[in-house]
């Protein structure tokens, strides 16, 4: 059977085959009759078992705390996203479920393993902190370094780190929420990896959502543990803590030694300046009382956009 858009919904039902019906191929079904009948036995018409549920396609989630609404243009912590250690998790997909009778419904609903690519762009710049320091510092005696980095003689320089490849890193969780509050089901409890087994009371018309979030897509950063939000030069980035440089500009000699008489304080940072994260197409499979269909998204795409680090423009 052809899916052809993400608006099409789909009926579940409890037959024995486990068939999906397409409403835009089958007839709909009628109150209190079946979607698809077997056939007489004896002369006699079976009982009839109502379908459980109506399915809508997996889409993009559209939840406050999606993933699709986090950007650098509205601020969003994008370190929580990134960062390894990370507790926050972000809607990446929703499915939206109905129940058609009133009869209980034992839910089994898996996410198979995502999987895509990321890009990202870190860029290490250095901004001068500061005037003019003028201690002197012994760079060197007898024709021998010291190898202080108050003796560097070299301006800092910006350098672009462009990067890419699959995605490995990212931690996935099923939820199943009540669509009118949001409130996730009480029993829903975790039965395997990416699995989530459900008993939804038999009431008929209820609304529930699967919501697919991640957490720790570590992919995006370089793999150091000194990840954060930190401010520079009054403008607020995502990347690595600043480390100090020099440049020694006046290097005055005493006999045998040499010093740096006049240097500058740069502080270094890397930041997170591009975050891109494409999706293949992420299937969910849900089984109601014991008929299972399997849908899949469209592939996604997760762009943050062009950060505005301190230093230079990108």
């Amino acid at each position: 059977m052809k899916l052809t858009n993400l608006t099409t919904a789909l009926l579940l039902v409890t037959t024995a085959c486990g068939a999906v019906v397409d409403p835009s191929e089958d007839p709909a079904p009628t109150p209190g009759g079946p979607t698809l009948e077997e056939p007489p036995v004896d002369g006699h018409q079976p009982p009839t078992v109502p379908p459980p549920l109506l399915i809508e396609a997996p889409r993009a989630a559209t939840t406050p705390g999606s993933l699709f609404a986090m950007t650098f243009e509205a601020g969003s912590p994008i370190e929580n996203l990134v960062s390894p250690l990370t507790t926050a998790r972000y809607d990446v997909v929703e499915q939206k479920i109905v129940t058609i009778s009133d009869q209980e419904v034992q839910l089994v609903v898996e996410l198979a393993p995502p999987t895509g690519s990321y890009s990202r762009k870190l860029v290490t710049d250095a901004i001068r902190n500061g005037g003019t320091y003028g201690d002197r510092v012994l760079c060197e005696s007898n024709n021998i370094a010291t190898y202080d980095p108050r003796c560097e003689s070299a301006a800092p320089v910006a350098r672009e780190l462009p990067s890419s490849g699959p995605l490995t890193a990212a931690q996935w969780r099923l939820t199943v929420v009540d669509d009118v509050t949001g409130t996730p089901i009480a029993g829903c409890v975790a039965s395997g990896a990416n699995q989530l087994t459900c008993v939804l009371p038999g009431r008929a018309a209820a609304s529930y959502r699967i919501l697919a979030s991640a957490a720790g897509f570590a992919d995006l950063w370089d793999g150091s543990a000194s990840f954060g939000s930190f401010v520079i030069d009054g403008t607020a980035f995502v990347g690595a803590p600043p480390q100090s440089e020099w440049q020694c500009w006046d290097f005055p000699t005493v006999g045998s030694a040499v010093y740096c008489g006049a240097r500058w304080e740069f502080l270094r940072f890397t930041a997170l300046d591009r975050a891109r994260l494409d999706f293949d197409p992420i299937t969910v499979r849900i089984t109601a009382n014991g008929s299972t269909a399997a849908m899949a998204t469209p592939a996604l795409i997760w762009d943050a956009g062009n950060d505005d680090v301190p230093g230079a423009t990108y």
